[in-house]
Order: C-alpha cells, then structure tokens, then sequence
C-alpha cells in the first residue's frame, strides 16, 4: 500500500510539471517519428486557442450577473463573490469590463480548480495501478469541462461528471489517442441526462437568485422561433460576439472564430472538418426552409442556426480532436458534414435537448471509424480497377 501512495504522490508531480513541459521520455525502438509536437502541445494548443473564448465568456457571465444585480436592485448585493469584488473596490458596474471579467472568473475558477483536482486524482490513480508514466491531457479536459459548465453548478456535480467522462470515456480506453469519444464532451452529455436540472433550471447560465434568464437558443426552440429575438432586445451581432446568457467557452462565436484561425494557422486542426460541418449546418437548413418557409422553427435561416448554441465552439474545439474524428482527408469532410447535419437534425427534431452540438458531435465520433473504412475501401476498389484495366489494355 505504501508503494502505491509513493506511486501516486510522484504521478501527482508529474502531472503539474507536464501542463507546461513536455515528458522527457524518448522512443528507444522503432518506428520512430520525429515531429515538434508531442501529445500535450497539441492539447496546449487547443487550450491556447480557447483563451479568446474564455475571456469574452467571463466577460459576458460577469456582465449578465452584474446587469441582473442591477436590475433587482440588491442592496447589499448577493453572495461571497460580490462581497469580495466590492471589499476589493473593484465593484459590480456592468459596462467595467473589468469588473465583469473578475465577477465571472469568481465563477469559472472554482468549476475549473476541482475538474482539474478530481482529474489528477483518477489519472494518478490509474497511473499507480498500471504502473506506467501518467497519461497526458488532463489540462485540455479538465479545462474545457469548465468551459461547458453553467455557472451555478454544484462542484459535487462537477466532481461527478469529471469523473464519469475521464474515467469511462478516456482512462478504460487505454488513454489519450485511444477513447471513442472526447471526454470533455462525454462527461457533458452524462450531467446533461444525469442531473436534468444542471442546464434547464432556473438562474443555470445568470446565477442570480429569482432571475430566469434562459439562453437564446432555448428560447427560439421552446417559445416560437426567431420572433422572440427582438422581444428580448438581442441581435445577431450581439449573438456573435457574445453578448448573452451562456456558458463561458460557448458564447461567443468570435472567440470560436479566433481560435480557429489559430488552430488552421498552426496545423492542429483540420480545416476540412471545420468546412464539412458548415457545409452542413448550411445544407440541411436550407432544406429545412425549402419544406417548410413559414415553420417557426423549419424556417430558421442557417446563419442564425450558426450563432445560436454551441456550433461554433464544438466544431473548432471539439470536432477536431485529433482522436475521435476521421483520419483520412475524404472522411474528415464526412465527418464534418454530418456533425454540421445533425446539430440541426436534432434541433428541429427533438427540442426537448436543444443543445443538439453535444450529442451530433457524439454519434459522428462513433461513426468516424467507418467513415474511414468506407473511404479505404472505396480508395482499394478504384486502383483495383484501375490496375485491372491496365493489364487488360
């Protein structure tokens, strides 16, 4: 027992040093590839490109609580957080940028500091039982479980679903580069069915105490289309830049737009599965309006189907997962037009999860491996006929 404590402790520390440095651990036998980045840049980079994201979203989180404290005039204003901004003399003015991105980091740092704890603690684990190296990734886990988080959520919630999706979708797996599905998303999709209320309650996405404030989308799905977008005074640019109640990585579709100009810029995501999903995205809606033009819902354009909900942040951050998507360049735009397909498959579908990027993403990793197979194979009938002709000719 007391060997595997001593395991644990020195995997612990191995992991706060990867998060920066890569593992000094070299291939010894073949074959050998020689590449600059290793399997936690590449992590890195992802969590790199959703900084813009991340700080628009604490903006727009500190800025909805802060308008919401406003609105109810709330004197003295609500909870630990606030009383800390206010003995700091940073206040709770909703148009100090400063002062909302503060009140909205209060909420994010907790989520993200015990999905972060609860991750180091089963990949330590694992580590000690397997006794081998701990495993890399648990950053970009860690951190995008965060990002996807409703901001009232309980941290024994969070605690639940880290585990379930680091345990179930990654470790059983053998590890990063061999699960099915990405566990960040997993571990969403099991809070989202396990805890109904997690994403649909009251003050889920402005946690301010008798202050419904339901996302856009929810909105559109459940009350009677676009019409119910001037009612409650937004706009489509407003919906771009981030400007709503949300989760703090999924707002803003400019911060999406960013890092995906970074990610293309240093080759760690695929821009054929970024295109193939906006092919899509755009197709099947333009289907939806071409059968029903006067549907409140059928009838919704594709460029508001883009900022509305998760599409832009699940194609640039999650669909790229090197892992779970498709290998081979005709399948990674099969892939991306069948995420792109069914986000508005399900969203016209079945209102009730109108969050439909979580589970499109979902079905079209299972189905990335035979989108390459199909790809392969279609590739081997083709030069066979072609030889076949050759030595006919």
């Amino acid at each position: 027992m007391s060997g595997l404590v001593r395991q644990f402790t020195k995997n612990a520390g191995t992991l706060a040093r990867r998060f920066l440095l890569s593992s000094n651990q070299i291939t010894r036998a073949p074959p050998h590839i020689r590449d600059a980045n290793s399997a936690q840049r590449v992590w890195n980079y992802l969590v790199i490109a959703s900084l813009p994201s991340w700080l628009i979203g604490l903006w727009s989180l500190g800025h909805q609580t802060n308008l919401a404290i406003a609105d109810f005039a709330l004197d003295p204003a609500p909870g630990w957080r606030a009383a800390l901004l206010l003995k700091m003399g940073i206040g709770l003015d909703a148009f100090d940028v400063m002062a909302c991105v503060a009140h909205g980091a209060l909420y994010f740092l907790p989520i993200f500091v015990v999905a972060l704890l609860v991750g180091g603690f089963w990949e330590s684990l694992f580590a000690a039982v397997r006794k081998r190296p701990v495993d890399e990734g648990l950053l970009y886990i860690a951190w995008f479980v965060a990002l996807m988080m409703p901001a009232n959520a309980p941290l024994y919630q969070v605690a639940h679903g880290m585990s379930f999706g680091i345990v179930f979708g990654k470790l059983i797996f053998g590890g990063s580069g061999r699960y099915l599905v990405n566990p960040a998303m997993f571990a969403i999709a099991f809070l989202v069915f396990s805890y109904s209320d997690l994403m649909f309650s009251e003050g889920a996405w402005v946690p301010v105490a008798g202050y419904d404030q339901p996302t856009v989308l929810e909105l559109v799905t459940e009350e009677g289309g676009l019409r119910v977008i001037p009612a409650v005074d937004y706009s489509w640019w407003q919906l771009f830049v981030g400007d709503r109640p949300g989760a703090v990585g999924v707002v803003s579709i400019l911060g999406a737009l960013l890092g995906a100009v970074f990610l293309l810029l240093t080759g760690m995501a695929s821009w054929r599965v970024i295109a193939g999903a906006l092919v899509g995205l755009i197709g099947v809606s333009l289907l939806g309006n071409a059968i029903a033009p006067d549907h409140l819902i059928l009838s919704i354009p594709w460029y508001w189907h883009l900022v509305l909900g998760g599409f832009a942040f699940g194609v640039v951050f999650i669909a790229t997962d090197p892992v779970t998507g498709a290998m081979t360049n005709p399948g990674r735009w099969g892939f991306g037009l069948l995420v792109g397909a069914l986000t508005v498959v399900i969203r016209l579908g079945n209102i009730s999860y109108y969050e439909a990027m979580i589970f499109a993403i979902l079905l079209a990793s299972l189905f990335s491996p035979l989108i390459d197979h199909l790809v392969v194979q279609i590739n081997v009938r083709r030069r066979r006929l072609r030889l076949e002709g050759a030595v006919d000719g």
